[in-house]
């Protein structure tokens, strides 16, 4: 079970409906995307273009950039324990992006640490729930 981060250029506005959305501008190349997240995260390993993976202290994330060279989005899946949330911080930053928590609908704001922490805490307490249940 992972916790899901997805990361895109410009924030969704979920109170507008679709039909009137303004196109979301991509990432970016895919190539300079992954040359920009390896700089800033050596243990990054990114051997396939379209599937990364980061081992962190307790954690991990896959990072799922996809097939295509013009990249829309990147969903971040988190799984283990520990503090990822400067990673993902770190991630947006060198992206210049914004971070959707999937879990609730909410963007991450790192200006609030404290509430940041909360979602992945939330996450953490759900899975271990759900994962005891099954024992």
């Amino acid at each position: 079970m992972s916790w899901d981060v997805f990361v895109m250029k410009e924030k969704y506005d979920f109170e507008t409906p679709e039909d009137q959305q303004p196109p979301v501008p991509p990432l970016g190349q895919r190539d300079e995307i992954i040359e920009k997240l390896t700089r800033r995260l050596p243990n990054l390993d990114y051997r396939d273009k379209a599937w990364g993976i980061l081992n962190g202290e307790g954690f991990s994330i896959e990072f799922n950039t996809g097939d295509e060279e013009l990249v829309n989005s990147i969903m971040l899946h988190v799984r283990g324990g520990g503090a990822v949330m400067e990673t993902i911080r770190l991630v947006c930053e060198t992206l210049e992006a914004f971070a959707l928590d999937t879990s609730d609908s909410g963007y991450i704001d790192f200006e609030q640490p404290e509430q940041a922490e909360q979602s992945w805490e939330q996450f953490q307490k759900y899975r271990d729930q759900v994962i005891n249940q099954d024992n």
